[in-house]
């Protein structure tokens, strides 16, 4: 899956939050669910099942080229690293991705907040653009709160307001030293990507720094090829003669526009979520049972054509 990446955010009308509540989709419930069944093509579930090498940080990248050439690769960071990266993609070859902790020491920390609200009125004594910073702190923000790519950047484009968040934190003294960004006083504005963020340290505060070795290993020459390893993993095929009329609506109308139910839920609406490896938790059946789930399942095949499966449980 793409991973979420610096200043990774969700958008709420226009403003971006570190965090988004669901709600619900325009009816009168209280307590929902809401599934939609997207067409995919092998290309595209190739797509949104890898990373590309070029989208890195260029910590990251350093590190991704070393274990590509069979040498001994580590990152370091304040949890692990290459976050929500399982499979990486360059020139149509994809990796899978392996991360293994090493080492860890306890370093000083700083609760890290950027927000644009009120970047403007910041000094222009005040201000420093990432890229004019030393290597150290440019890879501290990095592990702090990972990298801007061309997807971020546009999400603050359309954005009024951009509130995100992390811990800075270098892996010696001699790279805190170094640093910028701690100095005293420190800096109140920062500008990565072409966007003005009000900057603040909090108070120092002990922080685990852990360093991890990266491997990699090819998995698949093209997009076909790693598109049908993703499927045969994380796939299932609906088979309408096994799916009970009401399902079939179900599944159709997820095809068509989505489909929403209010909960409690009917009895094909929860066992179809349970078949589709959701959580069990809203979706019990009217009188209280329910079994385990298999495992999650984020693709569907349904009369030949394969769907990414996108399931949201929201409360009023």
């Amino acid at each position: 899956m793409h991973r979420r990446a610096l200043l990774s955010v969700c958008v709420t009308g226009l403003t971006v939050t570190a965090g988004c509540l669901d709600t619900g989709f325009g009816s009168d419930c209280q307590r929902g669910a809401n599934l939609r069944l997207e067409s995919v093509t092998a290309a595209e579930v190739a797509d949104r099942e890898s990373d590309p090498v070029a989208a890195l940080s260029p910590p990251e990248h350093d590190a991704v080229s070393a274990a590509r050439r069979g040498e001994v690769a580590t990152l370091w960071a304040t949890s692990a690293p290459l976050s929500g990266v399982d499979h990486l993609v360059d020139a149509g070859t994809y990796y899978a991705v392996t991360t293994d902790l090493v080492s860890t020491v306890e370093r000083t920390g700083y609760a890290l907040s950027l927000d644009t609200e009120r970047a403007e009125d910041v000094p222009t004594d005040r201000r420093v653009v990432f890229d004019d910073l030393p290597a150290v702190d440019r890879t501290a923000l990095y592990v702090a709160l990972g990298f801007p790519g061309p997807r971020e950047i546009e999400r603050f484009d359309r954005a009024r307001s951009v509130s995100i968040g992390g811990t800075l934190v270098y892996p010696d003294g001699d790279a805190e030293s170094r640093s910028e960004l701690v100095a005293d006083p420190p800096y109140e504005a920062l500008r990565i990507g072409g966007r003005d963020f009000r900057f603040d340290l909090g108070d120092p505060r002990p922080k685990t720094v852990e360093t991890h070795r990266i491997e990699l290993t090819e998995v698949s020459g093209s997009a076909a090829d790693f598109a049908d390893i993703v499927l045969d993993r994380s796939g299932i095929h609906l088979d309408p003669s096994d799916l009970s009329a009401e399902q079939r609506d179900i599944v159709e109308a997820a095809i068509d526009d989505g489909y929403d139910e209010c909960a409690p839920y009917s009895d094909a609406y929860a066992d179809l979520q349970v078949t589709l490896g959701r959580e069990l938790e809203r979706t019990r059946t009217a009188d209280g049972s329910a079994t385990d789930a298999p495992d999650r399942v984020d693709y569907a095949d349904y009369e030949a054509e394969w769907y990414a499966v996108s399931l949201s449980e929201y409360v009023v």
